[in-house]
């Protein structure tokens, strides 16, 4: 019989791993989550037509930790991926990062040689050059192309890296930002690329599906999870709870808003079933230019689903910043100014030994699934 016990707020992949790990180490785990379902960003959906899509935007399991991905496996079968996304540029499909393709279609096979000679030279070596590196770069040539990536893909006001990079943080648009010297058309470079048989929500059904794990939808734990007066203790239905508390919302709300709300981006999805086996020419393409649709998603392509004469387009609007009372929030906007206010909260937690935070909204990075899976795995393996 388990002796220890551990709190999971929120049930997204971060949090679903670290009720799995926890139970597995002798834990028995209550979790708690707000919505009437588990999956966090990962949440998918059937449409009529029976295809699967995954509402909050595109997600791969990319990663090159083989550790991750024997833990994610154990819990559904993965096919091999290859995830390729397009760039709608002047009524022309090019492939995304730009690559030697792309610049032909673009530029024209002499002017894109010229460019591919250039990158050889400034940056021997290196297959992706980022737009930061072509504009700090010496070459006149190189700079007008970092600066046409800059003005062409990266238009819309997504997070980055930091202050100075135009090296997007969210995952999902991270290599929209640099240039391939080769042709492969691949998105992501790492060595494993794979997509789950069954969807995300089945493997995260699976990893919580566990004697030991009891699990409470629709319920806000901060009903019942309160912080003492004396700035270093839990309680939990007003009993101190010194044992593990995993937290993986956003912890301006589990600290009553105390120095302001943190800002989220947000954006409305649309979708549109399709009678024709494929609409577009791969599973991802962008259209930053368009003031109503950025993004255009054919799940079709990341699901092997076998469902002929039938399609599912997911249609992203412009994103648009929210924050305290505007909805859950989905990605964090980091910025100097965010990261300074986080920096006051993530303070504020260090003073509760039992509170660990995990995941995207709670530790305010765009962690990709496998980032997410590893952090929890470290967290756990340290209690």
């Amino acid at each position: 019989m388990n002796t220890k016990e551990a709190i999971v707020i929120g049930l997204g992949i971060s949090g679903c791993s670290a009720a799995r790990l926890l139970a597995e180490s002798g834990y028995t785990v209550t979790c708690f989550e707000g919505e009437s379902h588990i999956g966090g960003s990962l949440f998918e959906e059937i449409r009529p037509n029976g295809i699967r899509v995954q509402t909050h935007g595109p997600s791969v399991f990319h990663t090159d930790s083989e550790k991750v991905y024997q833990f994610i496996k154990r819990f559904g079968a993965f096919f091999p991926y290859n995830h390729r996304v397009f760039l709608s540029y002047q009524n022309k499909m090019v492939p995304l990062p730009l690559n030697a393709n792309s610049l032909q279609v673009i530029f024209g096979n002499r002017q894109a040689d010229a460019l591919l000679s250039r990158l050889s030279a400034a940056f021997p070596g290196i297959k992706r050059i980022s737009a930061d590196r072509l504009i700090d770069s010496h070459d006149a040539k190189l700079i007008d192309l970092g600066r046409f990536i800059i003005e062409n893909i990266l238009t819309q006001s997504i997070n980055r890296k930091d202050g100075s990079s135009f090296i997007p943080a969210d995952d999902s648009y991270m290599n929209d930002a640099f240039v391939d010297i080769g042709n492969d058309d691949c998105y992501y470079t790492d060595s494993i690329q794979a997509m789950p048989m069954q969807g995300f929500m089945s493997i995260m059904e699976n990893m919580i599906d566990h004697q030991a794990i009891s699990v409470y939808l629709n319920t806000d734990a901060l009903s019942r999870i309160s912080l003492h007066q004396d700035s270093t203790t839990i309680l939990f239905d007003g009993v101190p709870f010194k044992a593990p508390i995993i937290y993986t919302p956003s912890i301006d709300k589990l600290f009553d808003y105390r120095f302001g709300a943190l800002p989220y981006r947000t954006g409305k999805v649309s979708f549109l079933d399709v009678q024709t086996d494929f609409q577009n020419e791969c599973a991802v393409l962008l259209t930053p230019k368009n003031k109503d649709t950025i993004r255009i998603t054919e799940s079709k392509y990341m699901t092997l689903q076998d469902i002929s004469g039938n399609t599912s387009l997911m249609l992203e609007s412009p994103y648009t910043e929210s924050s305290k009372g505007m909805g859950e929030p989905f990605e964090p906007v980091v910025n100097a100014d965010s990261m300074k206010l986080y920096s006051k909260y993530a303070d504020l937690a260090k003073a509760y030994p039992s509170l660990h935070l995990l995941g995207r909204i709670a530790c305010f990075r765009n962690y990709s699934i496998s980032e997410s899976i590893e952090q929890a795995i470290g967290t756990v393996s340290g209690f």
